[in-house]
């Protein structure tokens, strides 16, 4: 009763009894998988979007490294061009650095406290002299320099630091300096002083930051986004990125924040872990819009399943045509090329043996399963029961299975597309999370192949990609300066404490 079908055919053969003698023993059908074609990409690309929080920590370490922490001395005289008589002295300290972000640029400033001294000597008599900030507060002043970094198409950074600012911290007295009786403005002869100390190191710190590897970074993100993410046993997720595009760019608080799309055509498939061949980091695109997400679902149903839950269903089941009566034994499902299945049928009854049908596998949205609705018999089947048992052909029996040779799809479609959703919220590695969810799940094509009926769906939904700034944390390992010539002198440092 169960042996294997090829057996029932070596029989026919070698009695010449197709047909004859209650028994009929069909040929398979033949077999046309040359005249199939690739597996086809069912979705155009998706661009997803890669939301980044960028940590600029490093300029500020610069501009700590660039800028001492103290400049001048109080006790060195420096003359005033066209005022021979007339000399000023002065020492200013700083507070650290902070950063803060407006639209597109970092903002790095501190706060500076000075003091100074202004000396005349008339024709006649002693020197006289006075200062500010010696005894009392210092004077202050507020500094700003502004980093606005760019990325250009082969993941160069640029980032031209430029002073915005360098002014009294207020209007009010307590941050003015000036020697009234001598008319000497200490104000404005420290604030020079600094823009020029500032203005000197600028370029350095620019070009410190212009060495920064931002590709190598990228290339990290690059290759994680490509292997495959397993979602359970034998189901797996692989995002395919293609292209990667930069977006607008705006601020927060302390960070810079850009969106970054990622061209991608990503795919849920069941089976052994993809293959993938890895790419190298492409050029950096012009912006495009998000498109949200359009994920491939596949959903592979072999043979050996579907033989398996076709017989559960309709072994036992007894079908009767004018004529006669037969009980169906076994179903074997398979493939045979072109898009077609083959249905197997042994059966025992007012005759025994072995027939086929063929047909062309479809999904019915209506009941979530795959149903064959062209299932007819195979022209070698037919053929033979014309020469013999005609009642065999009764279009009762193919009626009967094309109703009853369906498979259910719908569920294990939506048990992989929910399994998706849970395992692509997830963090790929230090600093990238991937975020994801569906909403809706379209079959778009069924195709019958050697191994198996492969069903493929399009999910769409959003999908994003978050690197924050863990990931760029590593930037701001820049160590901090050492040496006598950025501490300040005891006094200042009294001073400054209270103020950092």
């Amino acid at each position: 009763m169960n042996r294997p079908y090829r057996h029932y055919l070596l029989a026919a053969l070698l009695t010449g009894c197709n047909g004859s003698g209650g028994q009929v023993l069909a040929p398979p059908p033949a077999e046309v998988f040359a005249q199939d074609e690739p597996l086809p990409e069912a979705l155009p690309k998706t661009i997803v979007d890669v939301p980044l929080l960028i940590d600029f920590s490093a300029a500020v370490a610069l501009m700590e490294e660039a800028l001492p922490a103290k400049l001048g001395n109080i006790n060195r005289r420096q003359s005033i061009p066209g005022k021979k008589r007339a000399a000023f002295a002065y020492e200013l300290w700083r507070e650290p650095f902070t950063i803060t972000v407006r639209a597109d640029t970092f903002l790095i400033g501190t706060t500076i406290h000075y003091q100074g001294k202004g000396w005349y000597k008339p024709p006649i008599g002693p020197e006289i002299g006075g200062s500010c900030g010696i005894k009392g507060k210092e004077p202050r002043a507020r500094v700003v320099v502004a980093i606005r970094p760019e990325l250009n198409r082969d993941w160069h950074l640029t980032a031209r630091p430029r002073l915005r600012m360098v002014a009294p911290l207020t209007k009010g007295e307590q941050d003015q300096c000036e020697v009234s009786f001598l008319k000497l403005d200490v104000t404005s002869k420290v604030l020079g002083a600094a823009r020029s100390a500032i203005n000197a190191q600028l370029p350095k710190v620019g070009a410190r930051l212009a060495t920064i590897d931002v590709k190598a970074e990228f290339e990290k993100v690059w290759r994680a986004i490509q292997q495959p993410i397993r979602l359970a046993d034998s189901v797996w997720l692989t995002l395919a990125p293609e292209g990667i595009r930069l977006g607008h760019v705006s601020g927060t608080t302390e960070m810079l924040g850009t969106t970054i799309g990622i061209d991608a055509r990503p795919r849920i498939e069941t089976g052994p872990k993809p293959v993938v061949a890895e790419q190298a980091l492409p050029p950096l695109e012009s912006p495009a819009p998000a498109t949200g997400l359009s994920l491939l679902v596949e959903g592979r149903f072999d043979y050996q399943t579907i033989s398996g839950t076709l017989s559960k269903a309709l072994v036992g089941k007894q079908i009767k045509a004018p004529g006669g009566m037969i009980e169906i034994q076994e179903i074997r499902a398979f493939g045979i090329g072109g898009n077609r299945v083959a249905l197997g049928v042994r059966f025992d009854g007012t005759t025994a043996g072995q027939i086929y049908f063929v047909g062309t596998p479809q999904f019915d949205s209506s009941t979530g399963r795959i149903v064959v609705p062209d299932l007819d018999y195979d022209a070698s089947t037919a053929g033979l029961l014309v020469q013999s048992l005609a009642w065999l052909k009764a279009a009762d029996i193919r009626d009967y299975l094309r109703a009853k040779a369906t498979f259910p799809s719908a569920e294990t479609l939506e048990r992989i597309t929910t399994l998706a959703a849970k395992g692509m919220n997830r963090e790929l590695t230090r600093g990238i999370s991937l975020s994801a969810s569906t909403d809706h799940t379209d079959v778009i094509r069924i195709l019958a192949r050697a191994d198996a009926i492969v069903l493929q769906a399009r999910a769409t939904g959003q999908a994003t990609l978050l690197i924050d700034h863990q990931f760029f944390r590593r930037f701001a390992k820049t160590p901090a300066p050492s040496g006598s010539d950025t501490t300040p002198s005891d006094g200042a440092q009294k001073t400054a404490n209270p103020a950092r």
